[in-house]
């Protein structure tokens, strides 16, 4: 027996001859040279001469002619796979099969199709054959190049897979098994001047290995360490071929496989159709109906009749309201009643809780627990019910600063008034509304900023009334409606809320501070607060009366508010008691005059000795007759004189002046002794007992009304109304459920509007960004001009890619500001009912973020690209500017997400700045990736920066040949080689890098959007 001789392909070896058996397509003593003619010529095939190639006899080809072209070529081959005949027309009905799917024994001829190996081999044209051995399960893969063999592989332990579908075909070989070899002396094999991987195919190539075809696609050859080696020399993930296969078979071994029918699309081409015409034919009728004469707006009796219909009166009944606040109680014991037609006056002394009591009766979200009852028609209703019928006007005004008093007050229409009302009803009602608060003359005025010309202080507060006038609700609230106006346009606002709630049966509910007479006589209900306690809670007509009864008469000529105010004030002065018990003689000289600080600004007054007689400092006689109108000028002039020189006598008698410097101090001493007397007082009045019994009252007739066990015409006590007037809450289709407003489709596009003309009305910041976007362009064209193909080129695009990134990337910090500027807007926004929150997010993102994160680095890419010399090629540029955009769009959704989540600027500036650092410190050219501890690699991908960074660099240098002389020796170096040593994937564009930025994107929208919809609410 011989030695063991070792063939080439990997051939049995005979044991006893040392012959080599070698595989179709091979000769020679070692199965290393190929065989011409045709696979159907068997043992008779002839070897080839030299390395030039042979011809194929026709319809066959390949480089070992193994790959049947057409039919004629299989006549005449032997039948396989146990099929026999004598007869010579069996032989003749063959037929040559080229659908990929190994039968017996298949062969296939390849081009190498990827870039960088074909551009490093001209005319050398790199090429592989394939064939495989069903029986066997074995496969045999050869590298030509030139047609001339460099390696070949066998592969073991094969299962081949073939998917068919209408769209198309796959075959898929995967072999668990796989070992290679080098032909010594040939290409990549030791040939003089080209690199040796003898050790790498012998060592390195373990398997699995996977051959795959996909029509209209290619095929490819993966192999984990052969992967890896393209990767780093070429760029590419694997092999990449174009193959073309051919097996001869009898007719009848042909793999029964039939096309698939198409599928049959009538159903959704009639179904679109049929959608499509439905649209036009809405679309027709909805135009017809709209009507085309806009030019004098008219509103039709059936509109108006809307803002009655849409509401039902709502009556407001509250008993026990009781804050807590850290422990403190803030209000204690608040009830009172107000009825349709009228409206309500909270009134008190700074610092009394009218406010916080405005917040509560408004169900506003509040820090502190709420106690008490409140019935609307003598029902009770869950918040959300009761905020659809409710309007709210904030103290302080927050307007859009560039749009018109026409524009912001038309928003708030079109968004909270039925959607059922048209368009020309609405802005009939908004004209209306500026009408009856004075401001039509200023009706095409832009709101303005603080600092720039625009309407005044008291045209602001009457704008931000008439958006929630405009509404007609059923219920309005309105927290210091007269604040910053003159007593003129005060009295105004005032009578047109008298004019709403008694003309549209509506319930009005405002805090005033110290109103002038002729205001003060157009309350109907007055509720007088003292430091979180009830002073008086009734019809303002009993109101003298009622004080005069206790002891404390309005002097005659005093404004009853200011003496309310004044004696609220005063009682609520903590006067401890004393040794003594003598009473504080305050009766001044005639003549005598002093002027007395504003209990606005918080001076506290506390004597020393006893508590001193409200009704002694500021009624001269018990019995003077308390009167609305004012006496002379002169006699009223010198009382208020004398009565306030008196006050600060007692004051600075006893030594006691202090000012209120905490309000927490305040709220934890006990009650003043002259408060409370003041509030036992009125608790234990009839005026009380009757606003508690007309609750009680109108509750049972609800009550029986609802349970249908009484006839619901009870009258209470002669001051309410009954349940017939009050309907059910639940069962009336148009009562608290509210009506329908703006749907999420409308609410975005009139969003959108406004989010447009707010950003080019103010053009600062979009102006800035793109004249940045274009100067710096051309600087960096003017720096980086047509870069070289070299070592220094490969730097100079690194550096590009980064300084873009750093650009693009600290300039999204702006966008802070974008929604900073809008937060309290929103909040009151939202809480007051005029859109979603989604819908608001979405023309958010539409109209500020991508007017300034997708047009700027188009503009920059589009510019640099070409002054600096970037791979000039359709597909690269466009995926250039891809990642640039995409970039900007992640960055600035990250920065939106500061924005919203941190209502500090500041903070948000801070943030935001620390976490670009940190991601620009792992994009990839400051540290890299290999020499950083696996524990802590996971930090490059999840920096976008360094995504971006990776799929610029890949993109522009993957298949870039570099090109090096030194020292007279030109060196050439692939650049995809070169990315390797900076750890950058040239594998990773698609791939982790851009499905990254895209993942960020989305989850940081997302997440913006969460933040906005749960946390950014109103709180107060």
């Amino acid at each position: 027996m011989l030695p063991v001789f070792e063939c080439g392909q990997f051939a049995e070896c005979n044991k006893y001859d040392g012959q080599c058996k070698c595989p179709a397509g091979w000769a020679g003593i070692d199965c290393l040279v190929p065989q011409c003619d045709s696979l159907a010529d068997g043992e008779h095939r002839r070897p080839r001469d030299d390395d030039s190639g042979c011809e194929c006899k026709d319809g066959w080809g390949g480089v070992n002619c193994n790959v049947c072209k057409n039919d004629d070529a299989c006549i005449g081959f032997p039948l396989a796979g146990g099929v026999f005949s004598e007869d010579d027309q069996e032989v003749a009905n063959m037929t040559c099969y080229k659908g990929g799917e190994t039968v017996f024994n298949n062969h296939q001829m390849c081009d190498v199709t990827n870039r960088k190996i074909v551009d490093m081999l001209p005319g050398r044209p790199p090429q592989v054959t394939f064939s495989c051995d069903a029986q066997d399960h074995s496969c045999a893969f050869q590298f030509w190049t030139a047609q001339v063999e460099s390696f070949y592989c066998a592969l073991d332990e094969c299962v081949s897979k073939a998917d068919r579908s209408y769209a198309s075909n796959s075959t898929t070989y995967q072999c668990e098994k796989i070992k290679c070899k080098c032909v010594p002396g040939r290409f990549i094999c030791g040939e003089d001047g080209s690199i040796d991987i003898s050790d790498f195919l012998t060592e390195e190539i373990k398997g699995p290995a996977s051959f795959s075809c996909k029509s209209k696609e290619g095929c490819k050859f993966e192999e984990p360490a052969m992967n890896d080696l393209i990767d780093q020399i070429f760029g590419d993930a694997y092999i990449t071929l174009q193959c073309e296969g051919g097996e001869c078979l009898h007719y009848s071994q042909v793999p029964g496989y039939v096309q698939p029918p198409k599928p049959d699309n009538t159903l959704w081409v009639a179904l679109s159709s049929a959608g499509a015409l439905l649209f036009v034919l809405l679309a027709s009728l909805g135009r017809a109906n709209k009507g085309g004469d806009f030019g004098q707006l008219r509103l039709p009796e059936h509109e108006s009749a809307k803002l009655m219909m849409d509401h039902v009166p709502a009556s407001l009944y509250f008993s026990g309201i009781t804050y807590d606040l850290s422990g403190r109680t803030i209000l204690d014991n608040i009830s009172g009643c107000v009825k349709p037609g009228q409206i309500m006056a909270i009134m008190g002394a700074s610092g009394a809780g009218k406010s916080t009591f405005l917040d509560i009766l408004a169900r506003k979200r509040k820090r502190g627990a709420v106690y008490g009852t409140t019935l609307v028609n003598g029902r009770e209703v869950s918040d959300a019910e009761f905020r659809n019928v409710i309007g709210y006007v904030d103290q302080e005004d927050t307007l859009m600063s560039t749009l018109t008093v026409y524009e912001t007050i038309l928003y708030s229409a079109l968004l909270r008034l039925p959607r059922e009302m048209s368009i020309e009803a609405k802005k009939f009602r908004t004209l209306e509304t500026m009408n009856e608060l004075g401001i039509l003359g200023i009706k095409d005025m832009r709101i303005g900023k603080s600092g720039q010309r625009s309407i005044s202080g008291g045209e602001k507060r009457r704008v931000s009334i008439a958006c929630e006038l405009v509404t007609s609700p059923s219920i309005l609230f309105l927290d210091e409606p007269t604040s910053g106006l003159d007593a003129y346009n005060a009295f105004n606002v005032v009578e047109s809320l008298v004019s709403l709630a008694r003309n549209y049966n509506r319930t009005v509910i405002f805090t005033i501070h110290q109103p002038r007479s002729n205001i003060v006589a157009l309350f109907d209900q007055l509720l007088v607060l003292a430091a979180g306690k009830l002073v008086y809670s009734g019809e303002f007509v009993k109101c003298q009366e009622y004080f005069t009864s206790i002891g404390q008469p309005c002097p005659p000529g005093f404004n009853i508010a200011d003496f309310l105010i004044d004696l609220t004030m005063h009682a609520s002065i903590d006067a401890p008691a004393s040794s003594s018990s003598t009473p504080v003689d305050i009766s001044p000289p005639s003549g005598e005059s002093t002027n007395v600080g504003d209990a606005e600004r918080g001076l506290s007054v506390m004597p020393h000795s006893v508590p001193l007689s409200v009704r002694s400092i500021l009624s001269a006689n018990p019995d003077d007759e308390t009167e609305l109108q004012p006496t002379s000028s002169s006699s009223s002039g010198n009382y208020i004189k004398r009565k306030t020189s008196q006050i600060f006598k007692a004051v600075l008698d006893n030594g006691v002046v202090s000012l209120v410097a905490n309000k927490n101090q305040m709220q934890n001493v006990p009650v003043a002794p002259a408060l409370n007397v003041l509030v036992e007082a009125y608790a234990s009045s009839t005026i009380a007992a009757e606003i508690k019994a007309d609750g009680e009252e109108l509750r049972r007739e609800v009550l029986r009304a609802d349970t249908g066990n009484g006839n619901g015409n009870g009258n209470g006590s002669g001051h309410g109304v009954t349940s017939n007037d009050l309907p059910d809450v639940i069962l009336e289709t148009s009562m608290l459920r509210g009506r329908k407003r703006a749907s999420w489709a409308t609410q975005f596009r009139i969003l959108s509007g406004r989010a447009f003309k707010n950003l080019y009305r103010d053009p600062a910041l979009l102006t800035a960004h793109y004249t940045s976007a274009i100067a710096l362009a051309v600087i960096c064209g003017l720096f980086y001009h047509n870069v070289t193909n070299d070592i220094s080129g490969f730097q100079n695009r690194l550096g590009i890619f980064f300084f873009s990134l750093a650009l693009f990337g600290f300039s999204c910090l702006s966008s802070l500001g974008l929604f900073a500027n809008e937060r309290i807007l929103f909040i009151r926004e939202r809480a007051n009912g005029y859109y979603s929150s989604f819908t608001y997010f979405s023309s958010k993102i539409l109209f500020d973020i991508l007017p300034l994160r997708l047009i700027p680095p188009m503009m920059f890419g589009g510019i640099v690209y070409g002054l600096v010399g970037l791979v000039p090629a359709v597909a690269i540029f466009w995926k250039f500017m891809l990642t640039l955009v995409l970039f900007n769009l992640t960055t600035a959704s990250v920065v939106l997400w500061l924005s919203i989540a941190f209502a500090n600027v500041n903070v948000a500036s801070l943030v935001g700045t620390l976490i670009m650092l940190f991601n620009l410190l792992f994009t990839g050219l400051l540290i890299n990736r290999e020499s950083i501890t696996p524990a802590f690699q996971w930090l490059h991908t999840i920096s976008f920066f360094h995504a971006a960074f990776e799929a610029l660099a890949v993109n522009e240098l993957r298949f870039l040949q570099l090109k090096e002389v030194r020292y007279g020796v030109e060196l050439d170096v692939p650049a995809a080689t070169i990315l390797s040593v900076f750890g950058l994937r040239s594998q990773s564009f698609w791939w982790p890098n851009i499905s990254l930025l895209g993942i960020f994107f989305v989850v940081f929208t997302t997440s913006s959007y969460i933040t906005l919809h749960y946390f950014v609410k109103e709180r107060r």
